[in-house]
C-alpha cells in the first residue's frame, strides 16, 4: 500500500496540545497502518501477505497518545457534499477498527480528531456536516475542528477546549494558585490537633473551635 501522509496541521495541534498542559506520547505505528493485528499474527503463521484496497483507508492519518489516551487524526477534503464527506468518513471507520484491534483493553477509550479544509468554519454546510459527524458514535469518539484559512496555535487550543484535555483554567496560573497554597500555614495548634491520634471526629472539630476561640482577640 502506498505510504499515507499525516494531516497537514498536526503538528500545530499537538504543539497547541502541549501549551495547554498535556502529555503527548508517541502511538504505535499500528494505529495508523493498514492491517489488524489479527492479520500479522495470521501473516507469521502463514508466511503470506494480507493486502488491502487503498480505497478503503484513509489517505491522510496519523496517531498519537494525549495524557494516556489513544487518538487518530485526520483531515477531511474536497466539496462539503454529503456523499463525499460519508465516504471519506468510512475509511476513517475502517481505520479505527483497525486501531482497536491494537489497543486491546483501551480500546473504547480511542478517539478520532478530524480537520476540515481550510474556509469550512463559516460554511453553514460544513457545519452541519461537522455535526452529524460527531453525532456518530459508531467505532469511536469523533471531534471536528472547522477552521479558517490560516489557523494559529490558539485556534487549535480553542478546538481543545471541547476535547478531554481541556483544563479549567491556564497552566501557569494553575502552578502559581498551587504554589500559593504551599505557603499557607496552618493556625496555632492546628496542626497538633489534625495529628493527634486520642481525637476523634467529634472531639477534633470541638478542639478546632477551642483553638478558634483562643486566637480570637
Amino acid at each position: 500500500m502506498t505510504p499515507r501522509d499525516a494531516p497537514e496541521l498536526l503538528q500545530l495541534m499537538l504543539d497547541a496540545a502541549v501549551e495547554i498542559g498535556a502529555t503527548i506520547g508517541e502511538a504505535p505505528p499500528q494505529l495508523s497502518g493498514a492491517r489488524f493485528n489479527s492479520e500479522v499474527l495470521s501473516e507469521a503463521i502463514s508466511g503470506g501477505t494480507v493486502s488491502r484496497n487503498e480505497s478503503e483507508l484513509p489517505q491522510r492519518v496519523a496517531a498519537a497518545i494525549l495524557d494516556g489516551v489513544p487518538i487518530l487524526f485526520g483531515s477531511l477534503i474536497g466539496a462539503p457534499l454529503k456523499g463525499n464527506v460519508d465516504q471519506q468518513m468510512r475509511r476513517y471507520r475502517n481505520q479505527a477498527t483497525i486501531a482497536r484491534s491494537w489497543l486491546g483493553a483501551e480500546a473504547p477509550n480511542l478517539q478520532l480528531f478530524i480537520l476540515g479544509p481550510g474556509g469550512a468554519l463559516l460554511n453553514p454546510i460544513w457545519r452541519q456536516l461537522a455535526a452529524e459527524i460527531e453525532a456518530d458514535d459508531r467505532t469511536c469518539r469523533k471531534l471536528v475542528w472547522l477552521y479558517q484559512n490560516e489557523p494559529t496555535i490558539d485556534d487549535a487550543k480553542r478546538f481543545f477546549e471541547r476535547t478531554f484535555i481541556a483544563r479549567p483554567w491556564p497552566v501557569e496560573q494553575m502552578t502559581k494558585q498551587l504554589d500559593s497554597m504551599a505557603n499557607i500555614s496552618l493556625p496555632g495548634g492546628w496542626e497538633e490537633a489534625i495529628e493527634d491520634p486520642d481525637l476523634d471526629f467529634g472531639a477534633l472539630a470541638e478542639r478546632l473551635i477551642e483553638l478558634e476561640g483562643e486566637a480570637t482577640p
